[in-house]
């Protein structure tokens, strides 16, 4: 009865303020429609305030700011009054048909009375949020990690006591600058990041400490913009500012800190004041600097210098048989014979590491012996220990039986020292130059290459697993192997003139021979005057500052196969490529191309090209001429891929890769239907709008990308077709599933409203890495819920979530409540990173998670100190870290 006269009386009111309003000039029917037409408006103009804020915010953020906490509460505000407008708005062709008598009155008085109202009230409202939407500063500097963990995957020996006995001379208040020197490959830049890691662990009361690798002719301006970069005050403005501009930024920030400044690799004095270093001894700072020579020591100045030595024998022979024990019990004479060879290293870590991996495998004697009459042979020739530690290093080149691969290796050496290179990048590489094939999907035979490369300690893996790095000498032997030995030059020249910091294009001798030319990571502006070189194969001028290429820079190189113009961005227009009748391999990325260059159809032979992050591309119709395309690249261009770039896509018959970037909605839907499309694409991006029904992907999009980044959509929930994920659906027993991507190694969610779980990632068990950021209405990263029925429906046995999981990074995620109900293994997880997730209080560890894994948590200090722990041992374990 309580209930019938509330209504009672809520209608009577109504009726009564009906009478008077239909009676005054504020008819609210009459007014309804120009009421939605308002709110319409408003929602626009706020939507369009929230999105020209968010721009901002990600420019500064990507700076390192941290964004206001009154921004993230209007924007959080906006989000909800938005979609709350909409679901109103959503009503208003109903409320419309219900008015009648000229829109003075409607067939249902209360409804729409009470509809008029909410839609003014909103208006209201949404209008007050617009007022209070404008900021002059969006972000701010927050604090910076005192250390950044060094990574080293080597076995550390024979380095111990002489860390040690450097930590003691650091906390001397005397020493303010300490040099390190030691011959290439003796282990300097390892114990320089032993120093750097004791930060973490030993008490201290230094505020920052800053590592810069410098290696050979380094400019101050790129020194700075190191630094910069780790105190979070690098701007691109910087580019135009001086160095000494640049230096007193520098210096403001550090003369209020106690600072440890670890420069790694320096081949020549630098001068620190002016790159903007303030004295550490004012203040008891610390700088410590590796070089190969202590000739730089004293020029330097240094207070106290140390060299890292030859290790003793004991360490050596510890480093050189630590995988060989099955091996040296083979033979009884193995032993002998592997003491005779590890002499000959001379206690160098490098040289051992990279041997002894080589002969770990070896378990007859003949290998043995032939292996020291080698070595012994190869450095009778040589008087000075470089040429004879090169010369030892080749061995295990020379050990890689497979001439493709010793192909493949020398390429690396093209690539600048100390250089990150992307994996895929680099077996795309190798694909053009013709050592490998090109196959869908992962190129097995590629990373085989990489794998058996890394083992061999010549190439080294990053932190991510995704590049790969060599290590300055084995570069240096890689380059000595190309020029000859030492002895004579080959025939197959090779030019290299890579982070040099050259300003134009070098004066070449002998150009007649040259057939790979590498000047990476320059500044080179112009490139106008002809190359003249006939047999030159493979270009790459990547990572400059490239401006204007002449017709005539290309003009007499006619066999060129491989050309690299990645990287500049500010190379706006090409000159007409038609005389390039050979090019297999083209790569325009993060350039900033408007169009295509002429002569694509003359380019037969053309089976790459790279157009990603070319922001200001609108047109590729041109690709109709490129029939013979395997790998085409479009991820993140500024293409929209239409129903007719797709159409052109599908004629490539021989394509096997492909990275696209989907806005179009009809676009996506022929995409996806086509199952030869879609079953090479490699990297998915969509930026999809009003996707109000579940989106549902084929199996074979899934199946076959290693990327899937989902942004700016609007995606209620993502089901993956040919998957059972309701229980109504089974008709007799459980449905068996074999769905389980493969291939999916990396998923980025961005700005996508209406996702409230993403438990369809129970099928891509091999992520490696996981990136949500700015979903408003998620709640759980895996619905316990929904994953029951998954496995009520599918069978899922042996399917462990997350199991090769190694980053984790959450950030604006409101509604957020879990990742996993229960902990979970994470066998190789590396770091989490939570940030504006005020809900979510508890991860899925416990003491047993991600063993023997240093696993790094980042997230704010509130939130940190409101996680909740499965247990003190969990809470022991990870909160240090």
């Amino acid at each position: 009865m309580g209930g019938c006269v509330s209504i009672a009386v809520s209608c009577d009111e109504a009726v009564k303020g009906l009478t008077s309003c239909l009676s005054g000039e504020k008819n609210p029917f009459r007014n309804l429609v120009d009421h939605i037409a308002t709110l319409e408006g408003t929602v626009r103009q706020l939507e369009a305030r929230g999105d020209d804020l968010l721009k901002r915010i990600k420019v500064e953020e990507d700076k390192g700011l941290r964004r206001f906490s009154e921004v993230e509460e209007w924007l959080s505000e906006v989000r909800i009054t938005v979609r709350e407008a909409h679901n109103l708005l959503s009503q208003r062709y109903d409320e419309r048909d219900k008015l009648c008598c000229g829109k003075y009155c409607s067939k249902r008085c209360i409804s729409s009375y009470n509809y008029s109202n909410k839609i003014a009230k909103k208006v209201i409202q949404v209008e007050k949020l617009i007022s209070r939407g404008v900021f002059d500063e969006v972000a701010q500097r927050g604090s910076i990690p005192k250390v950044e963990e060094r990574i080293f995957h080597q076995k550390i020996v024979g380095q111990e006591a002489i860390v040690e006995s450097t930590w003691k001379i650091l906390e001397e208040g005397g020493v303010g600058l300490l040099g390190v020197y030691g011959m290439g490959g003796v282990g300097k830049t390892t114990f320089l990041s032993q120093i750097n890691n004791k930060f973490l662990t030993e008490n201290n009361d230094f505020d920052v400490v800053i590592w810069v690798v410098v290696s050979r002719n380094p400019t101050v301006k790129r020194i700075q913009e190191d630094i910069g970069k780790r105190l979070e005050l690098y701007e691109e403005c910087w580019e135009k500012k001086t160095e000494n501009e640049i230096a007193s930024v520098i210096k403001r920030s550090l003369e209020n800190k106690k600072y440890v400044l670890l420069l790694d690799d320096m081949w020549a004095k630098v001068d620190l004041a002016s790159i903007g270093i303030p004295d550490p001894k004012r203040n008891g700072s610390k700088i410590a600097f590796t070089t190969r020579s202590n000739e730089v020591c004293g020029s330097m100045g240094v207070d106290e210098e140390i060299e890292v030595k030859f290790l003793m024998w004991d360490d050596a022979w510890d480093l050189f048989t630590r995988n060989m024990k099955e091996t040296l019990e083979s033979h009884v004479d193995i032993p002998v014979i592997a003491q005779l060879i590890a002499r000959k290293c001379h206690g160098l870590p490098l040289a051992l590491s990279v041997i002894g991996e080589t002969m770990a495998r070896k378990n007859s004697i003949e290998e043995w012996h032939a292996a020291l009459g080698v070595l012994s042979s190869s450095a009778a020739k040589f008087s000075r220990i470089e040429d004879e530690i090169l010369s030892l290093l080749k061995f295990s080149y020379d050990d890689l039986k497979c001439e493709k691969t010793k192909s493949c290796f020398l390429f690396c050496a093209l690539f600048p020292e100390d250089y990150e290179i992307g994996k895929d990048d680099l077996i795309e590489h190798w694909v053009s130059q013709g050592f490998i094939l090109g196959c869908k999907g992962i190129n097995y035979p590629g990373y085989a290459i990489l794998g058996t490369l890394s083992r061999a300690y010549l190439l080294k893996e990053s932190e991510s697993n995704e590049h790969v790095q060599m290590h300055d000498v084995v570069r240096d032997m890689a380059l000595w192997i190309s020029s000859g030995c030492g002895e004579q030059k080959q025939e197959n020249g090779v030019f290299v003139n890579a982070k040099a910091h050259l300003r134009e294009i070098p004066k070449i001798e002998n150009r007649e021979a040259v057939r790979r030319m590498s000047l990476i990571y320059n500044q080179i502006e112009e490139a106008c005057e002809s190359l003249n070189c006939p047999e030159l194969e493979t270009l790459l001028l990547r990572d400059n500052r490239l401006k204007n290429i002449s017709s005539d820079f290309f003009s007499h190189v006619p066999v060129l196969a491989i050309l690299d113009l990645s990287l500049n961005p500010n190379l706006i227009e090409l000159p007409n490529l038609s005389n390039l009748v050979h090019l297999r391999h083209l790569n325009l990325s993060c350039t900033g191309i408007t169009i295509l260059p002429d002569g694509l159809r003359a380019m037969r032979e053309l089976l790459y090209l790279n157009l990603e992050h070319t922001y200001m591309l609108n047109d590729i119709s041109e690709i109709i001429y490129c029939l013979n395309l395997q790998v085409l690249r479009l991820y993140a261009s500024g293409v929209n891929i239409s129903e007719d770039i797709v159409g052109l896509i599908r004629c490539m018959k021989n394509l096997y890769l492909l990275t696209i970037t989907l806005r179009n909605s009809s676009a996506l839907q022929s995409f996806l239907q086509d199952t030869e499309t879609i079953f090479y694409n490699q990297v998915l991006r969509f930026q999809i709008q009003a996707t109000r029904n579940p989106f549902r992907v084929p199996f074979a999009t899934i199946s076959s990308s290693r990327f899937i980044e989902i942004q700016d959509s609007d995606i209620q929930k993502i089901e993956i077709e040919g998957v059972i994920s309701n229980e109504s659906e089974i008709v007799g027993p459980r449905v068996k599933s074999n769905v389980c991507f493969i291939n999916l190694r990396k998923v980025r969610l961005d700005n996508c409203i209406g996702l409230k779980d993403l438990t369809w990632l129970v099928f891509a068990p091999h992520v490696a890495t996981l990136y949500v950021v700015w979903l408003p209405d998620i709640k759980h990263i895996i619905n316990k819920a929904e994953y029951a029925v998954l496995r009520r429906t599918c069978d899922l046995e042996g399917v462990i979530p997350f199991r090769e999981l190694e980053f984790l990074t959450l950030k604006n995620l409101g509604n957020l409540k879990s990742i996993y109900w229960d902990p979970l293994v994470f066998g190789k997880l590396k770091e989490i990173d939570v940030k504006g997730c005020p809900k979510l209080t508890r991860l899925p560890l416990d003491s047993r998670s991600a063993l023997n894994k240093n696993v790094v948590i980042k997230g704010e200090e509130e939130w940190l100190k409101k996680l909740r722990w499965e247990d003190r041992a969990t809470k022991e374990r990870f909160l240090p870290n």
